[in-house]
């Protein structure tokens, strides 16, 4: 007889018993880890539960004790900083007559744009970016938001616009950035009075 022809062999009962114990103890052996893992997936979430609900706490209380004091010292730098820009750009041949109070706001689609100063006359405007500190991203990210300026604020289509960045300290070379971007630049003296960084070729829209 060959191989094709051969019958398969029928396990005796006894094989077949052993096998299914054998088969019984491997389903119990995972429906074991399973469990284990489904208990310490619970006590993983649990954990970061209460990890996330804690430092959610944390960043309130923080805001409550601080944020007043943040956003006070950046309007404060505001409030310094607009007499003093009216000066300065009044020296720059640019004679302002009037100054928006407060931040400007302007919304188009799912952009907004805010500016912090902004002085005006009839032919030229100034929209001055304020930060307590300065970084790069900063500067960078004010062009980009000055790009739509006169999209969303149609009142100043037929005007030229300059950007200026005033901030208390300017980190990592900023100010030096703003200046090469061809932004104007406020930055305090240690009295308190801003001084003027004047860009070679300065940024117009």
């Amino acid at each position: 007889m060959n191989d094709s022809t051969r019958q398969p062999l029928t396990p005796s009962w006894s094989e077949l018993h052993a096998m299914i114990l054998a088969t019984s103890e491997q389903m119990k052996e995972t429906d074991r880890r399973i469990k284990e893992m489904q208990e310490m997936h619970q006590e993983t979430g649990r954990y970061l539960k209460e990890t996330y609900e804690k430092t959610e706490q944390q960043i309130k209380e923080i805001n409550k004790n601080y944020g007043g004091f943040t956003n006070e010292f950046g309007k404060m730098i505001e409030d310094l900083c607009k007499p003093a820009a009216l000066e300065i750009f009044k020296k720059e041949g640019i004679g302002i007559d009037h100054i928006y109070e407060g931040p400007r706001h302007g919304r188009k689609e799912e952009e907004e744009i805010e500016v912090d100063v902004l002085l005006c006359n009839k032919t030229v405007a100034v929209a001055v970016e304020v930060k307590t500190t300065c970084f790069k991203k900063d500067v960078d990210y004010f062009l980009k938001q000055m790009k739509r300026f006169k999209e969303i604020f149609h009142e100043f289509e037929g005007k030229t616009i300059y950007l200026a960045i005033a901030a208390m300290r300017f980190a990592n070379g900023s100010d030096k950035y703003a200046l090469r971007s061809g932004l104007y630049v406020l930055s305090p003296l240690s009295d308190g009075i801003f001084t003027l960084g004047k860009p070679n070729k300065r940024k117009e829209f």
